[in-house]
């Protein structure tokens, strides 16, 4: 069974972590996996001079190629073009895969051969930001939802492609839109349309991949801005999905927010109301 692992970059130099994280996996004889890196010399915060890879390169192991449009999405699409595995496995250039991850992926497409079976793996932070707090609030709140899917499952919406498995043959038809820009709901929506499809999610935490992005609180604010755009996107391709609060919705939110600021303060607090004037307020 051929995996392919698809990397969208914009040449952080995590990259090269992530790549030697993928190679130190324990591997099974019958695994054979293609690496298939996508530079997105189109982004503007692109560093395609980062590391060694000047050029598009074709091998057995790894296939390196350019993608001159913006986004991740696009990016995507092209390593899925490009590539021959029976599983196709989306990676974030920024998430380490721990020792056990390639032989828990194959482990569980090898046990569940239905097409529509998807695997998500969790998204856990590198020891040095594991242990800062604000870095645990985003794990369970604004950047991932672990938490509530450990207790009641994954769905459309956790379709996170920092570490995620699925058939070729469930998505040979589909392809990420391109529509979306920055980051927030392009991979989302693409998780909607296979729901649609029929698409079975499950959920392991012993498949991890380790997190190597410092975040802070204004990135993360800046983050939940373009997110909010995206919303509206997915809004315009899907209109029967309502993310955006409006009307009575938006009103509760809106109270709740004042609400908080009543509580007595602490760092999470504010986090949570930053997050949501961020999520409500129009530009």
């Amino acid at each position: 069974m051929k995996l392919s692992i698809i990397i969208p970059t914009i040449g952080r130099p995590t990259l090269e972590k992530v790549l030697d994280g993928i190679e130190q996996c324990e591997k099974y004889e019958e695994i054979r996996p293609e690496v298939i890196v996508v530079f997105n010399t189109g982004s503007q915060d692109s560093n395609s001079g980062t590391l060694k890879f000047q050029s598009e390169v074709e091998t057995d192991q790894c296939k390196i190629f350019r993608s001159s449009k913006r986004g991740a999405a696009a990016a995507r699409n092209l390593g899925i073009d490009r590539s021959t595995g029976e599983i196709i496995i989306f990676l974030g250039d920024d998430t380490i895969p721990t020792r056990e991850w390639l032989r828990q992926v194959y482990d569980f497409h090898a046990h569940h051969r239905a097409q529509k079976e998807v695997l998500l793996g969790k998204v856990s932070w590198i020891q040095e930001l594991a242990s800062d707090p604000f870095h645990q609030w985003l794990e369970n709140h604004g950047q991932f939802d672990f938490e509530t899917i450990a207790k009641k499952g994954p769905t459309w919406w956790h379709f996170y492609t920092s570490n995620i498995s699925l058939k070729r043959s469930f998505i040979i038809s589909e392809r990420f839109s391109e529509e979306f820009s920055g980051w927030g709901f392009e991979d989302t929506e693409f998780g909607y349309r296979l729901a649609q499809k029929g698409m079975q999610m499950h959920y392991d935490p012993e498949c991890e991949v380790l997190h190597d992005h410092r975040q802070t609180l204004e990135g993360f604010l800046e983050a939940t801005k373009n997110a909010r755009k995206n919303a509206a996107v997915f809004e315009r391709l899907h209109p029967e999905i309502k993310i955006l609060p409006r009307g009575l919705k938006l009103l509760a939110l809106k109270m709740t927010i004042i609400l908080a600021q009543l509580l007595p303060d602490s760092p999470q607090r504010k986090w949570w109301i930053n997050w949501k004037k961020a999520w409500t307020e129009k530009e």
